[in-house]
């Protein structure tokens, strides 16, 4: 994962995971920490990612704003995403859960998913009320457990 990919992650899992009221405060703490630095270092703005953290719109909107501002190459940053990423794992595993491909409400002809790769607690694809007329082909999808407290 790149850098940039990894610091939106940990906003996403951060906003799931930390905003909630029974969160832990390692896991707001940790979040809380991050959003300060991306804040105070590189003038970027998290709200809306906070306000709507699956809109896939508003994560590639960060991602493109993260990038600009050079976060990518930012160690504290990075070291503070990987934080927020640690203390979503240890206590909100659903938060941390990773999915490659995941489809929700699809009406389609036909779905074909290749080459996913995903690490971590993680599930390579999630299907949810999916509709085809014509199959799902799904093929090379690769999970690595990684460093994944569920996968040894």
């Amino acid at each position: 994962m790149d850098p940039v990919s990894l610091v939106v992650a940990a906003v996403v899992a951060g906003a799931t995971a930390g905003l909630k009221e029974q969160a832990q405060s390692a896991v707001r703490d940790a979040y809380l920490g991050l959003k300060n630095l991306i804040v105070r270092r590189h003038g970027v703005e998290v709200g809306a990612v906070e306000r709507q953290p699956d809109a896939e719109a508003e994560q590639e909107s960060l991602r493109e704003h993260l990038s600009a501002a050079g976060v990518g190459d930012d160690l504290s940053v990075l070291a503070a995403a990987h934080e927020v990423v640690k203390a979503v794992r240890e206590h909100d595993a659903a938060a941390a859960r990773a999915v490659g491909v995941d489809l929700k409400d699809v009406d389609a002809e036909l779905i074909r998913v290749v080459n996913v790769k995903v690490r971590g607690d993680a599930t390579g694809v999630g299907l949810e009320r999916v509709r085809t007329r014509g199959g799902i082909v799904i093929a090379g999808v690769d999970v690595d457990g990684g460093d994944s407290p569920a996968h040894p």
